[in-house]
Parts: structure tokens; C-alpha cells; sequence
């Protein structure tokens, strides 16, 4: 597979780490960040549907109680704002 510049779309050899035409960086992301997307992207809709269990068992008896809903969603909560923070580019450097 042949990689393209995002600015000017010429042709892109895998060492490059600069465009030879433009001049603009080369962004290559790599698998564990595409895995880190797909987990946090999992982990998202994981807490939404516990919240929308967590709301619905206050008014159905055919959900789990209440207090099992509240705690998974507040457990997804936290595991979503890490996966999130995982996932955003250090500005240490």
C-alpha cells in the first residue's frame, strides 16, 4: 500500500518522515492507536447503555438494582475518562 501526503497528496515512501514535495510531517498512526480508539470508543457505549440501565431500573423490576446499575456505571465512567486521557497526545515534550 502506497502512503499519501495529506497536504499535497503526492506519493509517500514508508521511511519518510517529512513530505519531499511540501515539506509537511508525516502522521502514521500506529496499531496499538487504532486499538486505543476501538477501547475507548467500546468503553463509551458501555456507559451510555449502563446509564440508560441505570435510569430504566428505577422504574422496571426486570432490570438489575439500582445500586448494581449506578456502581458498573460510575466503574465505566472512570475506566472511559482513562481510556480518553490515554489516548490524547503528551504535551510534556
Amino acid at each position: 500500500m502506497l502512503d499519501r501526503c495529506l497536504d499535497c497528496n503526492s506519493s509517500l515512501k514508508k521511511e519518510e518522515t517529512a513530505c519531499f514535495a511540501c515539506g509537511a510531517p508525516v502522521k502514521r498512526e500506529s496499531s496499538r492507536t487504532t486499538f486505543g480508539k476501538r477501547f475507548a470508543t467500546v468503553l463509551k457505549f458501555a456507559f451510555f447503555g449502563s446509564a440508560i440501565l441505570t435510569v430504566a431500573s428505577l422504574f422496571f423490576d426486570a432490570t438489575p438494582s439500582f445500586w448494581k446499575c449506578i456502581t458498573a456505571t460510575l466503574v465505566l465512567l472512570l475506566a472511559k475518562s482513562s481510556a480518553d486521557q490515554m489516548l490524547e497526545p503528551n504535551s510534556n515534550h
